[in-house]
């Protein structure tokens, strides 16, 4: 009988040693994986990747410690590998990303470097990235050489840091890119790329050519087409409207990166237009496009609802958008003028 009691308590103490581990020493489980190849969808941002593949588009949620292998590139069109699980919140979290997207080449004068801070814009692709800054969208060019240790991936949304040179291309052209503190919410630049002047101020008159840029002017003259950069430190006060065959003069010297730049464009056709009092309480934003019929007094803005007709002002603050293009994206905060029209107060670029 005795034996009979001691192996019924022997085996309630191993119960209980048994049941006591697993509350005290839970087992982890860990999560299956799955691998899924596709590509990255424009609705891809820094938090989640939006993955076309040919069962549909799929959401994944981007983990901080994600490993990113064969490219850091994971742009709208990039062909990717993601390997995923789900998570305790039953969605889908990526824990490795790869993929083989190439970047370009370019010969780069270091003598022209920078250092600028932004957020990727849409648009941006492997070859070039669209930086939103405090004065506007700079055009970055990307090599195949460009450092990329210091980002976890480029992805549309992120902020960050690049080094920057101007290349024979007459493009910016990134060095380095570096993740910086998502906590920042308006990107400035921290510095200006510096051209030294090589030779006198020159003077051109010409019409404006198709694949005029905010970085780069192309120029019809008498002696054929001349190409001009348009940077910070060009005067663009006598001349905030760049259309095809809009005469122009333009003031420009040889930098020490062998291109023309611009100091001062004035358009030629321009009229002064005359001072009105705007009603604040009027006050609104639009958001368009430049419309081909713009003119140095009056913006044509392509909106969801028409064309606006919006006036322009000496006293119109052009600071995040130096010059309108066509079919540029714009902001405008306007007001009603005491001539009935409204007259922008402040014009940026999307």
């Amino acid at each position: 009988m005795k034996k009979k009691i001691l192996s019924l308590t022997t085996l309630f103490l191993v119960a209980f040693t048994t049941l006591a581990s697993i509350f005290l020493f839970p087992v982890r489980i860990v999560a299956a994986e799955s691998t899924f190849s596709g590509t990255v969808s424009d609705k891809t941002n820094a938090e989640m990747l939006y993955l076309n593949t040919s069962g549909g588009t799929m959401e994944i949620k981007i983990d901080s410690n994600v490993a990113v292998t064969g490219t850091k590139v994971i742009l709208p069109g990039n062909s990717v590998v993601a390997t995923c699980y789900v998570g305790s919140d039953e969605y889908w979290h990526v824990s490795k990303l790869s993929g083989n997207t190439q970047v370009g080449k370019a010969s780069i004068d270091q003598s022209t470097k920078a250092t600028v801070k932004g957020r990727i814009a849409k648009g941006t692709s492997e070859e070039l990235l669209y930086l939103v800054i405090d004065n506007g969208t700079m055009q970055i060019k990307m090599d195949s050489d460009t450092d990329l240790s210091g980002t976890t991936m480029l992805i549309i949304g992120k902020t960050v840091q690049v080094v920057v040179a101007r290349g024979s291309d007459a493009y910016m052209h990134a060095l380095s890119i570096t993740d910086v503190n998502s906590g920042i919410s308006t990107a400035t630049a921290s510095a200006s790329t510096t051209v030294t002047a090589t030779s006198s101020v020159n003077s051109v008159t010409g019409t404006v050519e198709k694949g005029t840029t905010s970085s780069m002017l192309y120029l019809g003259t008498s002696g054929g087409t001349m190409e001009f950069v348009l940077d910070l430190a060009t005067d663009a006060s006598g001349c905030r409207v760049l259309m095809p065959g809009q005469s122009i003069s333009v003031n420009f010297y040889r930098g020490s990166d062998a291109w023309n730049h611009t100091s001062k464009i004035v358009n030629n056709s321009s009229k002064a237009a005359s001072e009105v009092s705007l009603d604040a309480s009027t006050k609104a934003t639009v958001t368009g496009t430049v419309d081909g019929a713009t003119t140095e007094n009056t913006l044509y803005l392509n909106t969801s609802g028409g064309t606006m007709q919006i006036r322009l002002d000496a006293s119109t603050n052009f600071s995040r958008c130096p010059v309108l293009l066509k079919d540029k994206n714009v902001s405008v905060v306007i007001e009603r003028g005491s001539d009935e029209y409204n007259h922008a107060v402040s014009i940026s670029q999307n």
